[in-house]
């Protein structure tokens, strides 16, 4: 939107509506990445909700009720365009067109017609109607557009709004449109939409701007409508300051006001305001300047009030109109803008209010100096802001600004002026937010587009805040809380949301949600019951007959209203969630609910001992007693309960139980340990609930003792603890005996009370009940002396009091198979109170359990610690393992239900003989094990120490080798070897020094050592070959040696075969030597790498060679461990890789053998060529070696397949050695198998028999399939040992030539009888064939003879008959040939001729066009051209002449004259002045053309104006025409109009004849005046040899030759100024004296223009003829030959000048002349020599002018050719010159043409322009007929323009025109005109010769018109202004001499003129009468009625 300009202005401003609601809380949303989303509109009807959006290239229409869904799509572009061109827009005439994105510039919606406006930036931004039902429907749209149709700017980057308004209650839609500077449009303007023509405006409807556009350069931002007027916004830049910086303006013009006399604009700066009424909300960039530094993106929200802005713009408007613009002490306040030719002025006071909108004698445009301020309401630098929206709901303002990194702030306005951005939401990142930040109808939802999204959201999202509290810190001020109702909306929508306390209003910085204050329990055991008390503040009260609940999770309970909040009872167990799988607990939420609303809600804990004693494992009492739930243990019961006392035995109380403290609620749904509930007591029921969390230092219990039913509710007693807890005896005292208690039947057990409420346990509780069966208290430790003196006993409590079994005594391992005793420690096993303590061990080993019994003793120092013994056992374990751990359980034997003590994973049990075989594996064993190696040296095992029945081994025998490898290695050593075996040491250190191979020591590798079972070393050198043992010596053990024996070797490399291959590898390689299995041969290496696929044998060593990377010699290296042996001598040789170029043929037999040609390069390198044939399905046949050729050449034989390669895909490889070739690449096509041939026998009559040849004859073999895949070269035929010669193969035969003898049997084949015959073989035939004798003829001679002589006879009489017939038909042949011969002469000859005279012509004008690059085509100034055109036959145009008026007068006559030209300027004067000339019968043609050509120059500096003018009167032309006959109109001047449209398109035509049309006619003109001065030209008749004119044809041989002169060039010519250079220039001897002259005169002064050139009447022709002297030649002198009464013109001929004479062109002695072009001098009429006078003597020159009709028997003085009486007979014979000089001037005639009609090169405008016109005229007048249409195209430019330049050269050239040039161009000029008319015109025998010249060419030359004609139709309209710019260069003319030539035609018809003004009530109005009065007073100096 900026372009990159430094600008303090606006960027989006907008204007507040006031707006209604809407529901809906969606996220629609339509995104294409393909195209850049820029307009946005919504349908007017809300409830369609059709969402329109405008991108590139595309329009698309959404459904806005459906999720923006797609409905349709329209693609606009790319469409082919340039912003030169005018629409519409083609390759021809707009050759620089290029694929161009269609950018949506205006997307509006008119709500009266229900259409959608589109308007792009191709084809110069015009526009388009669609239906709002949909957008692919097109309403309106022009092909041809004016210009005032070109509505939105032509560049994407330049802006554009508009307004659709309905005017006079809307009778009439207009659009406003405000666009960015282009071109010269009006950057604002009305438009219409209900009237033709459509998106057009009138010449008044716009903001004129007199000063340049782009020094303004506007750029608009909106339009919007207030009351009766539209405001336009913009900033532009301000070009009356010095800075000329770029200012934000408010514009405002009046609705109805269709001129703009009410325009005004006020400059808008944003520095303060307030919020009151309606307001104009802008975004202004935070600079100051451009030259400031301040951040980019700072951007400001700024308010105007909208009637503040209206009394400025009316204040401003009243200073112009009543005080000059002038405010006292502060100068000129008020002025006229944009350079407007008009000023504020002084007017009645109540100007302002008398005229509203202004009127046309108010000043206007208006601008202010003084702007409108408002200060800044908020400001951001994050992000420039880019939109902005205003909503205004329940009194609250609010704006939705977007920026350019895709956010959208949503900001309220305060009406004390306070502005806060309560949201800001990202719609896209970085992606700017469209200015069309549109809210819809209702403003429910508001429309926000980036890019390439739009998306719909509501105003306030107040639905998506599920909860109050997200909705009041929202802050929103549309949303609420609606408290009954549950959900957060806008208070519109909650129901009592006017009543006090119902909705929480968002935006209230101090409003919170209703909460749940307090509880009087957190928690309680799952299935207690119990009362709550629910503290809720600010509860809303109730209607009478509502009420609340209490839901605990879905479970709904009664709720007891109260004051403070409610009281709410607990559920029962079942109707409570399940506890989750690995929980104890299960937190639900309590909330308070109106029917299905919660009001507020917490969370409540329900938890399950039972679950605690599961999850705590194997230590059951630790983790109940430590719960945070408050769980005690029973011991007996081996029971985790929340009840305070056990039914028997101790309870141990947990370790987080204290008393009531006070507590907090926790915070909501979060799972961690509640705060303890307040503790209450109960009447009957004996318990205590103490709910805790994490213990703390110091706290203190609440006990409550026993009592009788009846009594009454003691004290709770107090007790402080400084640690959890401590414990008493186990004898409980009685308190009372008969009590009455209630006793929980299990965990989830109910507690009733009889007298108060009813409360459950809560899971974090200890208790303390009195049962039945031992009735005792258990109270907490560390009492006070507070405590009753019968509670003399505390019960343990805490994890620490847990009965258990801590750890081993003694070791924890166990050998297996020894009897072993295991100690245990235990604690607190007191508490069990057993009198015996009987228990017992078990351990589960491998899935067994193994008890032992267990005794139990007490420790003497600590009386709570026990050691338990489980008895001594032997222990097995069957598994192969080293170690098992074991768990051990302890049990108490007296209980039916055994528990478990503890598991103590700590008992190991072991065994040694496990992995350790040999003595050295037994002594690396851990020491804590104990095992030894035990026994003798047969029965030796490594067993438990204790376990050893024979002698423990310390020492380990001697070491045991198995295995080497190798048994060889080099003698440089480096071998690796491995030595297997036992015993071989217990570390590595061991044996480190001690390995020897064949006494060389080993160097022991410790990484690869293995304990006693593997050494790994490696040799060293041994100097010598030498073999031996390996030995061990194990430290401090024995000497172990190898039973194989290793040998040091000396490996030697002898040869390699072959010795080169393929740089590709893949070659087997064969290396020859000794002793080559040395150790491991571990690669053999070709220098740059290694080989592979080793095969490895004592004497060589095989192996395949890899790729290299270059080719060249490789030395061959193999390596033997760590020694290397080099090849000496011999090198490998890689060679480039082999390569297949072609491959043929590609077809086989399925029998296979035909041989395929390989061809490329290297081939011989491959060592084993194959061919692979794969079919598919797979089949791969095994590859065949090919036979190798050559280094280029390959035999492949193709291999056998079956018939099922028929139907399967063929694949062909060719494979040298590790390269594949695929045949399809290198044949050039796929590999076929054919279908095999069929061979019939020779003889198929008997095939048993064998077949007779005949010597000398062709065996002809018939079958099938024959020739499908074999060629006749391939074919081999024998018979016997002798070839069969094939001469011919074909699909079913095959032709061979045998051997002339029978050849012999071969002699593997001889045998007896039929069978010694030779046999004919064929791949699929072998016959028998016998050749055939000589036979004698069995024809007799008697019978031979006879036929001879027969024959003879016949013979003789065919010949005599065939002698006669011939000798006839030559005769006739002769004739014909006579005549035929005749024909092709003349033929040739007028070819030949045509064909010399063009070549010629060429070799000239190329020549000419040489001379042309110097002097270049001399074409008129404009000034002469206008004059010439305008004026033709004017000796003396108004262009010439000046004011020819009293020098005392000039002065008031001329600017009478200017009035006069002001006068003009007023359209309906000059129509009522050229209507009242029309109609005066005085007024003649020639004056109305005269009249025409004045108007012309007058208005020439106004060519608009012109152009309007002649739109006007043409109008009326076409209405008088068409009630006449309309294609007779503009055929002739016989009006104003048609001579101004003469003159118009001459004016506009001028640059295109300059520029394109002018070079081809110059070439023309000057072909014509070469090819015709080439011949003979009668000077009298002015007949030639050369034209295209019949009647201008010299119809008669003259004799003559080309003479070439040397012109000696006269001293005023020479540019020298000597006289001694001479000229060559070739003329004819039979020319006249004056057409030497001009010749001359032509070629010696060529690069001189006509009019600068001496005319010939200034020179004489001198010849100088040596000896002879100078002499002067003349057409007449003494010498001219008179025969009676006719005298002949003197030729170079008759003065016998000769060829190479020197002649000269010396002045006369009179004065010299210079003349017009267009001034034709026929020829020197004065002789040199007077003969006196010539009485009745006729000149002639070629022939007599009398004569030239007639058709004389007789002529003479002419030469006779061959054939000349048969010439004279027949003069038409001479008609064949006139196709000789077509076909010599055809190029140029079609190169002309083609200059013409061509629309390759833009149209001239004007031609476009006018045709349109012309278009638009019929249209209007409902005229289809198109051939009138196309009688006025011709009428208009062909015949007004074209013929007329083309038959007067000199309108346009500085050049010479002559009678028998102009004969020429004539009949190219009809020629030219025929072509335009759509008739066809039927030539006969009679029709004239001229048309029957071009009869052929004419339909061709129709058809480039009738192109020409289409294309202009087609092509981009042209405007006003771009035909203004393109004739600005052009040089103004004189208009005050015109001006006063028209004023004398006013003066004559002055009194009709005044009637006619006085008549018209608008002329009376606009006072034209007056004014033409008071010019007639200045120009005449009269008197008048003024």
């Amino acid at each position: 939107m900026l372009h990159g300009k430094a600008l303090n202005s606006t960027l989006v401003l907008l204007l507040i509506l006031t707006v209604a609601t809407a529901h809906g809380r969606s996220y629609p949303r339509f995104s294409r990445n393909d195209t850049e989303f820029q307009h946005l509109v919504l349908h007017p009807d809300p409830s369609v909700g059709t969402v329109y959006v405008g991108a590139r290239n595309h329009l698309f229409q959404l459904d806005g009720s459906d999720g923006l869904r797609l409905e349709q799509e329209e693609t606009t572009g790319p469409v082919s365009d340039s912003k030169d061109c005018l629409p519409p827009v083609n390759e021809l005439n707009c050759p620089q067109a290029k694929r161009t994105s269609n950018h949506n510039k205006l997307l509006l919606v008119d709500p009266t017609a229900l259409e959608l406006i589109t308007c792009g930036n191709v084809h110069q931004g015009t526009c388009q109607k669609r239906s709002l039902a949909s957008i692919k429907k097109v309403l309106f749209s022009t092909e041809r557009p004016v210009d005032t149709q070109y509505v939105a700017a032509n560049d994407p980057l330049v802006s554009t709004v508009g307004l659709v308004v309905g005017l006079r209650g809307g009778e009439r839609t207009v659009m406003y449109v405000g666009r960015g500077y282009t071109a010269s449009h009006p950057p604002i303007s009305t438009r219409h939409l209900s009237s033709e023509p459509i998106f057009s405006y009138e010449e008044t409807a716009k903001l004129a701007v007199a000063g340049r556009l782009s020094e303004y350069d506007h750029h608009f931002v909106t339009a919007f409508t207030r009351r009766s007027y539209v405001y336009f916004l913009f900033y532009r830049r301000d070009i009356k300051s010095v800075s000329r910086e770029y200012r934000t303006y408010a514009a405002r013009v009046c609705m109805e006001d269709t001129s703009y006399y009410s325009y005004v604009e006020i400059p808008l700066v944003g520095q303060g305001a307030g919020l009151q009424g309606e307001d104009l909300l802008g975004v202004f960039s935070s600079r100051i300047s451009s030259t400031n530094n301040s951040p980019v993106d700072a951007s400001a929200l700024c308010v105007f009030p909208l009637d503040e802005l209206d009394r400025h713009i009316d204040s401003t408007r009243d200073l112009c109109y009543t005080q000059d613009g002038r405010v006292e002490g502060r100068g000129e306040v008020a002025y006229i803008e944009y350079e407007v030719k008009s000023s504020c002025a002084n007017l009645p006071l109540n100007t302002l209010k008398a005229y509203p909108c202004g009127s046309d004698h108010t000043p206007s445009p208006m601008a202010s100096r003084a702007p409108l301020e408002a200060k800044a309401a908020w400001h951001t630098s994050a992000a420039r802001l880019t939109a902005v929206a205003v909503s205004v709901r329940d009194g609250h303002n609010i704006a939705f600004l977007g920026d350019s990194k895709g956010t959208l702030h949503k900001v309220y306005l305060g009406q004390d002026g306070m502005v806060e951005v309560y949201a800001n939401t990202t719609i896209h990142p970085n992606s700017p937010i469209n200015s069309d930040l549109l809210l819809d109808q209702n403003g429910a939802h508001i429309y926000i587009m980036t890019k390439t999204a739009v998306e719909k959201r509501p105003v306030a999202e107040c639905g998506d805040h599920l909860d109050c509290q997200s909705c009041l810190s929202a802050k929103d001020p549309y949303c609420g809380w609606c408290v009954l109702e549950g959900r957060c909306g806008q208070r519109w929508e909650c129901q009592r949301g006017s009543v006090q306390g119902q909705w929480l209003w968002s935006f209230n910085q101090t409003q919170q949600c209703l909460g749940i204050q307090h509880l009087s329990l957190y928690n309680i055991s799952r299935g207690e019951k119990t009362d709550i008390a629910v503290s809720v503040e600010g509860l809303p009260s109730l209607k009478q007959g509502e009420a609340y609940s209490c839901f605990f999770q879905d479970t709904e309970t009664p709720a007891l209203l109260t004051t403070t909040g409610v009281i709410c009872s607990t559920p029962d167990a079942s109707n409570l969630p399940p506890i989750g799988h690995g929980d104890e607990f299960v937190m639900v939420t309590l909330s308070l609910r109106f029917i299905n609303v919660t009001v507020a809600e917490t969370e409540f804990t329900f938890y399950n001992c039972s679950l605690v004693q599961q999850l705590s494992g194997r230590r059951p009492c630790q983790g109940c007693v430590s719960s945070r739930w408050g769980c005690n243990w029973c011991i007996h019961q081996h029971v985790c309960t929340h009840k305070h006392t056990c039914s028997q035995g101790v309870t141990i109380y947990n370790q987080n139980f204290k008393p009531q403290t006070p507590t907090i609620p926790p915070p909501p749904r979060k799972p961690t340990p509640s705060p303890p509930a307040v503790l209450t007591a109960t009447t009957t029921t004996t318990t205590t609930s103490a709910p805790t969390t994490t213990a703390v230092p110091s706290t203190t219990t609440t006990v409550t003792p026993p009592t009788t039913p009846k009594a009454e509710p003691t004290t709770p007693i107090t007790l402080t603890t400084t640690h959890p807890f401590v414990r008493i005896s186990t004898q409980a005292t009685t308190i009372h005996t008969d009590v009455t208690t209630t006793g929980l039947s299990d965990v989830e057990g109910i507690t009733k009370g009889t007298g108060g409420t009813t409360r459950g346990l809560s899971k974090d509780e200890a208790t303390l009940n009195i049962t039945e069966g031992t009735p005792h208290i258990t109270l907490p430790s560390s009492t006070s002396g507070q405590v009753n003196s019968l509670l003399r006993f505390l019960e343990p409590s805490g994890e620490a009091e847990c009965p258990c079994v801590e750890k081993v005594q003694d070791s924890s391992l166990l050998p297996v198979n020894v009897e072993r005793k295991i100690t245990l420690v235990g604690q607190h096993l007191n508490l069990f109170q057993d009198k015996d303590l009987d228990y017992e061990c078990v351990l589960d080993v491998e899935n067994r359990s193994v008890v032992v019994d267990a005794s139990v003793e007490l420790d003497a120092t600590q009386s709570s610690v026990f050691f338990i013994t489980c008895q001594p056992h032997k222990y097995l374990c069957l598994t192969e393992s080293v170690y098992v751990q074991q768990w051990v359980c302890v049990f108490r034997r007296i209980l039916s239900v055994h528990h478990c003590l503890a598991f103590l994973p700590s008992v190991t049990l072991f065994n040694c003989s496990v992995g350790r075989s040999d003595c050295s594996r037994c002594r690396t064993a851990d020491p804590k094990y104990g095992c030894v190696w035990c026994g003798g040296a047969a029965s030796s095992r490594c067993v438990y120490q204790d376990s050893c029945t024979d002698e423990i081994k310390h020492t380990c025998p001697a070491p045991v080798i198995h295995f080497l490898d190798p048994v060889s290695g080099p003698v440089e050593g480096g071998t690796v070897v491995t030595i297997s075996g036992s015993n071989l040491g217990q570390r590595a250190e061991d044996i480190q020094s001690s390995v020897t191979v064949a006494g060389v020591p080993c160097s022991v590798i410790h990484s690869r050592y293995e304990v006693s079972s593997r050494i790994v070393c490696e040799t060293t050198s041994s100097g010598e070959e030498r073999s031996g043992q390996a030995s061990v010596k194990v430290r401090g053990g024995g000497l172990g040696l190898s039973a194989q024996i290793f040998s040091f070797q000396n490996p030697i490399l002898s040869s390699i075969f072959p010795q080169r291959g393929p740089k590709a590898g893949g070659s087997a390689l064969t290396i020859r030597g000794r002793r080559l299995r040395t150790g491991h041969p571990s690669e053999v290496n070709v220098k740059c790498g290694p080989l592979y696929r080793l095969n490895i044998q004592e004497d060589q060593i095989s192996c395949l060679t890899r790729g290299s990377n270059r080719t060249g010699d490789h030395g061959i290296t193999v390596r033997f461990g760590g020694a290397e042996r080099h090849l000496r001598g011999l090198v490998y040789h890689y060679t480039p890789n082999p390569n297949i170029t072609k491959a043929a043929p590609s077809k086989s037999f399925l029998s296979g053998g035909r041989i395929i040609r390989v061809s490329g390069q290297n081939l011989d390198v491959v060592q084993e060529p194959k061919m692979r044939v794969t079919l598919s399905p797979p089949d791969t046949l095994p590859p065949r070696r090919r036979r190798m050729n050559s280094s280029s050449l390959i035999l492949c034989p193709t291999p056998a397949v079956g018939p099922e390669a028929r139907r399967a895909r063929v694949k062909v490889h060719f494979l040298l050695d590790s390269l594949h070739f695929d045949f399809s690449t290198v044949g050039n096509e796929a590999f076929s198998y054919e279908p095999n041939p069929k061979l019939y026998p020779l003889n198929q009559n008997d095939p048993s028999k064998p077949y007779h040849h005949k010597p000398g004859s062709i065996i002809s073999v018939e079958g099938e399939s024959l020739d499908l895949a074999i060629y006749k070269q391939e074919v081999e035929a024998r018979i016997g040992e002798g070839l069969c010669s094939v001469k011919t193969l074909t699909h079913n035969h095959l032709y061979c030539e045998p051997p002339s003898q029978q050849p012999s049997v071969p002699a593997s084949k001889k045998q007896d009888g039929m069978d010694s015959l030779p046999e004919f073989v064929h791949l699929y035939l072998k016959f028998s064939l016998q050749y055939d004798s000589q036979a004698q003829s069995t024809f007799p001679l008697e019978a031979q003879v006879g036929v001879g002589v027969g024959a003879s006879i016949v013979a003789l009489i065919v010949l005599i008959i065939v002698l006669i017939y011939r000798r006839k038909s030559k005769q006739a042949m002769r004739d014909y040939k006579k005549v035929q011969i005749q024909l092709e002469n003349l033929e040739t000859s007028v070819r030949d001729r045509c064909k010399k005279e063009f070549t010629d012509l060429m070799t000239e004008m190329m020549d000419m066009s040489s001379d042309l690059v110097g002097s270049g085509i001399p074409f008129l100034d404009y000034r002469a051209y206008a004059e010439r055109i305008f004026f033709p036959g004017h000796q003396e145009s108004p262009l010439r002449r000046d004011l020819d008026v009293p020098e005392i007068r000039r002065q008031t006559v001329e600017q009478g004259l200017v009035q006069l030209s002001n006068l003009l300027n007023s359209k309906l004067f000059l129509t009522k002045f050229i209507h009242t000339l029309e109609v005066q019968r005085t007024f003649s043609p020639r004056d109305r053309a005269y009249v025409a050509s004045l108007l012309t120059v007058a208005l020439h500096g106004k060519l608009e104006y012109f152009t309007d003018i002649l739109k006007t009167l043409l109008n009326d032309l076409v209405e008088q025409y068409v009630a006449k006959n309309p294609k007779l109109m503009l055929r002739r001047t016989e009006s104003v109009v048609e001579k101004l449209l003469t003159n118009w398109m001459s004016i506009c035509l001028f640059t295109f004849l300059r520029e394109s049309a002018g070079e081809s006619f110059y070439m023309l003109f000057r072909a014509i005046k070469h090819q015709v001065d080439k011949g003979p030209v009668d000077a009298v008749t002015g007949k030639a040899k050369y034209t295209l004119n019949d009647n201008r044809l010299l119809r008669e041989d003259v004799e003559y030759r080309t003479l070439t002169l040397n012109v000696v060039m006269p001293a005023t010519a020479a540019s020298g100024g000597t006289t001694t250079q001479t000229v060559p220039a070739k003329v004819l001897d039979c020319d006249t004296i004056t057409q030497v002259k001009e010749k001359l005169l032509e070629q010696t002064w060529k690069g001189t223009s006509f009019s600068q050139r001496p005319h010939i009447d200034s020179l004489n022709l001198e010849w100088r003829a040596g000896v002879a002297g100078h002499l002067i030649l003349s057409d007449e002198d003494l010498t001219s030959v008179v025969q009676g009464s006719w005298k002949r013109l003197n030729t170079l001929q008759h003065y016998k000048v000769p060829d190479g004479a020197t002649v000269a062109l010396v002045p006369r002695n009179n004065k010299h002349h210079l003349h017009d072009s267009h001034d034709y001098m026929p020829g020197e009429k004065t002789p040199m020599l007077d003969d006196g006078e010539e009485g009745g003597v006729r000149l002639w020159h070629l022939v007599k002018a009398s004569e030239e009709s007639e058709l004389p028997k007789h002529r003479r003085g002419s030469v006779r050719e061959r054939g000349g009486e048969r010439a004279k007979a027949i003069p038409e014979i001479y008609l064949t010159r006139l196709l000789s000089m077509k076909g010599t001037l055809q190029k140029f005639v079609d190169d002309l043409f083609t200059a013409i009609l061509s629309t390759s090169r833009p149209v001239p405008l004007a031609v476009k322009y006018f045709f349109d016109l012309l278009d638009e005229q019929a249209l209007q007048h409902n005229i289809t007929d198109p051939e009138t249409i196309h009688i006025w195209k011709t009428n208009s430019l062909p015949l007004r323009f074209w013929i007329n330049i083309l038959k007067n050269p000199q309108f346009i050239f500085d050049v010479q025109t002559s009678d028998h040039v102009d004969a020429v161009l004539s009949v190219i000029a009809q020629t030219f005109m025929d072509s335009c008319t759509i008739a066809d015109h039927k030539l006969g025998r009679d029709s004239p010769i001229n048309k029957l010249l071009y009869a052929r060419d004419i339909p061709r030359y129709k058809q480039m018109v009738e192109r020409y004609y289409a294309d202009i139709r087609q092509t981009i309209s042209a405007s006003d202004q771009e035909m203004n710019s393109a004739l600005a260069e052009l040089s103004r003319v004189n208009c005050l001499v015109a001006l006063h030539e028209l004023y004398k035609y006013i003066n004559k018809y002055y009194d009709q003129i005044i009637t006619a003004l006085e008549e018209d009530s608008t002329a009376q109005k606009m006072q034209l009468g007056y004014r033409l009065q008071q010019i007639a007073a200045a120009v005449e100096n009269k008197v008048t009625d003024l």
